[in-house]
């Protein structure tokens, strides 16, 4: 049953948008998905999802399916070129049995369009929406075709806008944004795990901030439940991408052998070719808030970060679960007296401080592990060191890795969701 009159708009169907249409079409919510992408595909980078994201998935209904083909990941353990540990962060400092999940980026979408598609979601690729405009009761969506000239696709009742980090239509809100792309970016490859791999263990290497090596237990996908993946990183500067590919592979190898030594050689074994490495770029994207009128950004089009903290997926995650909180409370009323501002500035107040602290520690912590400072990795490994020997620093590390925290001096962010996933976790074991 539609509750309003004119549908939903959500534009993007990465994590975010999926994860609201379904939660939306839920309520009973007409819903359109739009993506300019012809056609959805599996595919995608190694992905870590955190209890904050688990919770929602089992909100979704869909926690069983991903654990299923994702990999546990029970500890964060990294160390410098010499062998000295770094880091060694570990999910049972936060509560006993839990964990983050290694998953497939692609495992994530099937699973999360699928239930899209059960729910009665819309879905609708090859549509790049060019230009909203808004009027007092209703937004309209408009594309360009390939001659520049406009057509509309309707009427909506709001408009989520889930693009991604270089959405064009976030700049057409008439709110103050800043987005600045980061220099630094990685390499990455998703490679048969070795028989002798530590299980459940992500593992980095470390020679001051300027190379970070790592290895991320990814578990399999839909199409081959037999193979188990391993997610492979390398941090790179974007500006020496081209110099990279100038060296030669095997150049790239011998860096690579000489910060993580034996634990490497499998993966490298499997490496021929450098377009068997993908090159990821990221930004940091600001809002002074995330709503106008009826227009609302979530996920990375409200709030893209740098991927150090591994919260990204488990953002847009709990993006949708708050969105579908905040719309939930006007259930079964009439859409004329939806007042879509104050129900996107509820959802603002929800997420507010979760998202200032995520986005304030990305930024500390990034150039700590991706700049060319020797003396900002003399300052990382002191303080993770005395962060690791006390019982404060450990649990203010782990709830900070699990996206319990919303505050530097204060957690118990998304208590609804990680209390829901803590019951879940309770009845597997």
């Amino acid at each position: 049953m539609n509750l309003n009159g004119l549908p939903i708009a959500i534009v993007g169907a990465g994590t975010a948008g999926l994860a609201a249409a379904i939660l939306l079409a839920r309520q009973g919510h007409a819903v359109r998905l739009l993506e300019r992408v012809e056609r959805l595909q599996p595919v995608g980078a190694g992905i870590l999802l955190q209890p904050s994201g688990l919770a929602v998935l089992q909100r979704l209904g869909l926690l069983a399916e991903c654990t299923a083909l994702g990999a546990p990941v029970s500890r964060l353990y990294g160390t410098s070129c010499q062998g000295r540990a770094i880091l060694d962060t570990r999910y049972h400092d936060w509560q006993p049995g839990s964990f983050g999940l290694g998953i497939h980026r692609g495992v994530l979408m099937t699973a999360l369009l699928h239930a899209a598609q059960r729910a009665g979601v819309q879905l609708e690729t090859g549509i790049a929406v060019s230009r909203f405009e808004q009027a007092p009761g209703h937004v309209r969506l408009l594309r360009e075709d390939a001659h520049g000239d406009e057509s509309p696709l309707g009427d909506f009742a709001a408009l989520i806008l889930a693009d991604g980090t270089r959405s064009t239509l976030r700049a057409q809100m008439q709110v103050r944004q800043w987005a600045r792309p980061y220099p630094w970016g990685a390499l990455w490859s998703m490679l048969p795990t070795s028989p002798t791999a530590e299980s459940g263990e992500l593992r980095q290497w470390y020679r001051g901030c300027r190379e970070m090596f790592g290895l991320m237990p990814t578990g399999c996908t839909h199409q081959a439940r037999d193979t188990s993946l391993t997610s492979l990183f390398w941090s790179l500067p974007l500006s020496e991408h081209e110099a990279w590919q100038a060296s030669g592979l095997e150049a790239w190898k011998t860096r690579v052998r000489n910060l993580a030594g034996e634990a490497a050689e499998v993966y490298l074994q499997q490496l021929h070719d450098p377009a068997q490495l993908t090159l990821a770029a990221y930004a940091d994207v600001r809002m002074q808030r995330w709503h106008d009128g009826r227009v609302l950004a979530i996920g990375d089009c409200a709030h893209a970060m740098s991927p150090q903290l591994g919260q990204g997926a488990n953002m847009a995650l709990v993006d949708a679960a708050a969105l579908a909180d905040a719309l939930g409370e006007t259930c079964g009323r009439e859409q004329h007296s939806l007042d879509w501002n104050a129900i996107f500035a509820r959802y603002g107040d929800a997420r507010r401080d979760h998202l200032r602290y995520y986005r304030q520690a990305s930024r500390l912590l990034t150039p700590l592990f991706q700049s060319n400072s020797s003396a900002l990795a003399v300052v990382r490994d002191i303080a993770l060191m005395l962060a690791r020997h006390n019982r404060f620093g450990r649990q203010h590390a782990v709830s900070t890795l699990v996206g319990a925290r919303s505050g530097w001096l204060w957690s118990g962010a998304q208590k609804r969701e990680l209390h829901a996933w803590k019951g879940e976790r309770e009845a597997w074991e």
